[in-house]
């Protein structure tokens, strides 16, 4: 009916008038009522009301501890990606450590401070310049094989053209079967690295290495570059068409090193102990001096 109390507003004011009524006999007869009997009473009637306080206490602490560890595994979260970079890198300065030690030529370290291209790395800035002793033409390196080589240098920073920029072509050739070619990076419908100016007739297979050729003007011979993962034919139909993928992982690299030394013949260093069916890099530099010079073709 109109303006009647909704239900619970109903029984709410039931029990606050049993309640006022209960306070009221109380207030009577409260003197003559057994002490004993009212304590037990009243235990009885607020049991249930101490153990729904004794829930709620323990929901509440529950909840601190909970929001607590939540925290304190977001913070350990943090401190394993971090003790994880840390293994990461040190893992890397092991190995550029370990590289130029057995070097020859005097390999110094530089940190890559930025990277320019997409979606294909194509310059590495490098956080050193000329009072590092760095000079336009060294070769950059990392412990997988050659990055590229240095273009730029002011007095603290320095620019590095890679492998994939298409104005740095190198001078390869496969190792031990002395096919020579230019490594080129190609834009189109399946852009990468490629080894140009290989003749139809020269045999090149999936699987087989190339490394820097002894006719390169800007590279020692031997230097591991990559491995041939397809090969076809140009569409002139007169050269092979070789896709060749880098050694060194350039989207990846946070560290090389840079050649600022004086560089001998075959000055690839003897890698570390490797499975036996692997090519050693000693083996690329001996196959690279051993091949005879040949002036066309030059780079």
């Amino acid at each position: 009916m109109p303006g009647a109390f909704p239900p619970v507003d109903r029984q709410a004011a039931v029990a606050l008038v049993v309640v006022e009524i209960i306070c009221a006999l109380l207030l009577l007869f409260g003197n003559r009522l057994p002490l004993t009997s009212m304590t037990g009473t009243a235990a009885a009637l607020l049991a249930p009301a101490n153990a729904t306080l004794h829930w709620i206490q323990g929901v509440a602490t529950a909840r601190s501890d909970a929001s607590r560890l939540s925290r304190e595994v977001a913070q350990l979260r943090i401190e394993r990606d971090r003790m994880v970079d840390a293994g990461l890198e040190n893992a890397r300065l092991r190995a550029l450590l370990g590289f130029s030690e057995r070097g020859r030529p005097s390999l110094h370290t530089f940190q890559v401070a930025g990277v320019a291209g997409e979606p294909w790395p194509i310059v590495y800035h490098l956080a050193g310049g000329a009072s590092e002793g760095l000079l336009v033409g060294q070769a950059v390196l990392s412990p997988e094989g050659l990055v590229g080589r240095v273009t730029r240098v002011d007095e603290n920073t320095a620019s590095v053209a890679l492998l994939t920029d298409p104005n740095a072509p190198v001078a390869c050739e496969v190792v031990g079967t002395g096919v020579r070619g230019v490594l080129k990076f190609r834009f189109g419908t399946e852009p990468g690295l490629y080894l140009t100016a290989v003749p139809l007739t020269d045999t090149v297979k999936v699987g087989q290495r190339i490394a820097t050729s002894a006719t390169s003007l800007l590279f020692p011979a031997g230097i591991p570059v990559g491995r041939v993962t397809q090969v076809g034919r140009e569409p002139t139909g007169l050269l092979s068409a070789i896709r060749i993928e880098p050694f060194a992982p350039l989207s990846r690299i946070r560290e090389v090193l840079v050649a600022v030394g004086p560089v001998e013949a075959a000055w690839w260093p003897k890698p570390q102990e490797q499975p036996a069916h692997a090519d050693s890099a000693r083996a690329d530099s001996a196959v690279a001096v051993k091949a005879p010079p040949d002036s066309a073709g030059k780079r």
